[in-house]
């Protein structure tokens, strides 16, 4: 599961959603994550459906890379299914609760899949703007950023790491609990050892590169508000009044 997981694997392409504003990206995001848990009609999946078809079909991303990301939270989906079969939700809100966490996955997918990590940083600071004399919006956004790039790294550590186990012949078919924690922890341990050298050396590059030192910083690219950016705001908006309010 964790090598089909590509949620924050960066894809350079010259399409219209790489180029839209990492900040209307942002704002999209949490309303539709927002509106996602107001879903209690087949006319809402529906038109999130198209939505999100439209959106894909822009980014010029091979949808396949979508559809990978969602067969990784299989047995997540599974879980939930057998959940509310236990509880008797009866048949509509179970497939409401599966498409939301579907929404979920493909929504994350498409900002990291369009957006550097550097743009996502920018995006969430602006976005934190009001709040930031309460706060560090800037360290906040570069916690998250950071974040979201090393859950890549640590998909494919786990997947060499399990790979190099299976040469020296350890089996993780087992079916005792004892030895499937036993088996689990010779990953997880080496994994905890090279995610802590690389948060050591991630550490000590910002250090070097005075990180923090100052409150005024740049950025590389000159992320203007365009039209575009407005239009679809306002049908982000269209869309998440009618799933609350219809």
């Amino acid at each position: 599961m964790l090598s089909n997981l590509i949620v924050s694997r960066y894809i350079l392409k010259d399409s219209l959603v790489h180029k839209l504003n990492p900040v209307f990206k942002i704002i999209s995001l949490m309303m539709m994550l927002f509106g996602i848990f107001f879903i209690d009609s087949y006319i809402d999946i529906i038109m999130l459906t198209f939505y999100l078809l439209l959106v894909i079909s822009y980014s010029d991303i091979d949808p396949m890379v979508y559809l990978r990301n969602i067969f990784s939270i299989r047995i997540i989906l599974l879980l939930i299914l057998i959940i509310d079969l236990i509880f008797f939700r009866g048949i509509d809100n179970i497939v409401f609760d599966l498409f939301r966490i579907i929404y979920i996955v493909i929504y994350l997918s498409i900002l990291t899949l369009t957006t550097a990590s550097t743009e996502i940083i920018y995006g969430i600071s602006k976005f934190l703007m009001p709040i930031s004399k309460f706060v560090s919006v800037n360290d906040i956004a570069m916690i998250i950023g950071v974040s979201l790039r090393y859950i890549q790294d640590l998909s494919f550590e786990a997947s060499r790491i399990k790979n190099i186990q299976y040469l020296r012949g350890v089996n993780f078919n087992v079916k005792g609990i004892k030895d499937k924690l036993s088996t689990i922890s010779g990953i997880f341990t080496p994994m905890f050892t090279l995610t802590s050298q690389k948060s050591l050396k991630l550490m000590e590059m910002m250090d070097i590169r005075l990180y923090n030192y100052s409150k005024s910083r740049t950025n590389y690219r000159l992320n203007k508000w365009s039209k575009k950016d407005s239009a679809l705001l306002v049908l982000n908006i269209l869309i998440l009044s009618i799933v609350m309010f219809y």
